[in-house]
């Protein structure tokens, strides 16, 4: 086994869930096959498509080898996830959905890095959006780790494209929540972050696609729904830390009102208001969440889609 400084290079284990990705997964498992890593694990796990994806596995399986591949209904991306990582070996885990890519070294930089810092449970590293074609559309919002702002200001600034975990974060905590289909990787960063290190490297890893078909572009009022369902169960959480559990008022604060917003770009309306009601009750004088407040109904949203650019980078029709 090749070896850097003495050590051997860490088996990582990466699932790539997929359904109904004929046009981009090509992409993403070149991006995989392309790392220089040479101690790679790699399971695409399909969710039964009927786009093709099945028949583009079948040929690139017969002609790459370290691909291994299965195609069946699931109950959604978190259980094809939680799927893969329960027939790996990897010491290293991540996944890479089907329409995202990783850039090249990725793989080299996040071992080197866990190899040189064996008390990092969890690294992560900076990412680009882009589009259908693979035009950069903007930056993802990464920002240095701290467990205190990622709770408190409800904005998940770990990429999860450029997202590696040691298998003792699996073995702690367990796998990601299966009842979760948007916002299941903020989760287990919450979760996770109570137990276990997490670093951040500024180093860009990865690529994000926003497209029409993205499931969390279509579905943003779902989206939002889930962001509170995840901030209510960590404030439920047996023995939280003082420290977070002081978090809890401000943190459901800026949760409901972020849920508010979503909600209101999605073209639910009522939804939107519902959650500002909310986010005023925790903090009465917050100017963002009034706003929302006047503007959640048909014609603020009207008016928005007329005088302001949406701010998820692709309106859906």
């Amino acid at each position: 086994m090749k070896k850097v400084n003495g050590n051997a290079l860490p088996i990582i284990s990466l699932i790539t869930p997929s359904l109904d990705q004929a046009s981009y997964i090509l992409q993403t498992i070149d991006s995989v096959l392309a790392q220089s890593y040479s101690n790679i694990e790699y399971f695409v796990i399909d969710g039964g498509s009927t786009d093709g994806t099945r028949n583009l596995l079948e040929n690139y399986g017969k002609k790459f080898h370290q691909i291994k591949w299965l195609s069946e209904p699931d109950c959604g991306q978190a259980t094809a996830i939680n799927k893969g990582w329960r027939i790996a070996n990897g010491e290293i885990f991540a996944w890479i959905n089907a329409d995202d890519i990783y850039l090249p070294g990725a793989l080299n930089i996040v071992s080197e890095y866990l190899l040189q810092h064996p008390n990092v449970d969890i690294v992560y590293g900076d990412c680009d959006y882009i589009d259908e074609v693979g035009q950069t559309l903007g930056v993802y919002p990464t920002y240095p780790y701290d467990y205190e702002n990622l709770v408190k200001f409800a904005i998940n600034y770990i990429p999860q494209p450029g997202t590696f975990i040691r298998r003792r974060v699996l073995e702690s905590i367990g796998f990601l929540d299966e009842t979760l289909h948007y916002v299941m990787d903020y989760d287990y960063w919450l979760r996770a972050g109570l137990q276990h290190n997490i670093a951040y490297i500024p180093i860009k890893l990865a690529k994000m696609r926003i497209h029409s078909d993205a499931k969390s572009i279509k579905n943003l009022a779902s989206f939002s729904e889930e962001l509170i369902t995840i901030y209510t169960k960590l404030f439920a959480t047996v023995n939280l830390p003082s420290a977070v559990q002081k978090l809890e008022k401000e943190a459901m604060h800026h949760a409901f009102r972020r849920a508010a917003h979503i909600s209101f770009w999605g073209q639910q309306p009522q939804v939107s208001y519902r959650y500002a009601q909310k986010a005023l009750q925790l903090q009465p004088f917050s100017i963002q969440a009034w706003r929302l407040l006047f503007t959640a109904n048909k014609l603020g949203v009207r008016f928005a889609n007329l005088l302001m650019n949406y701010p998820y980078f692709l309106k859906v029709k």
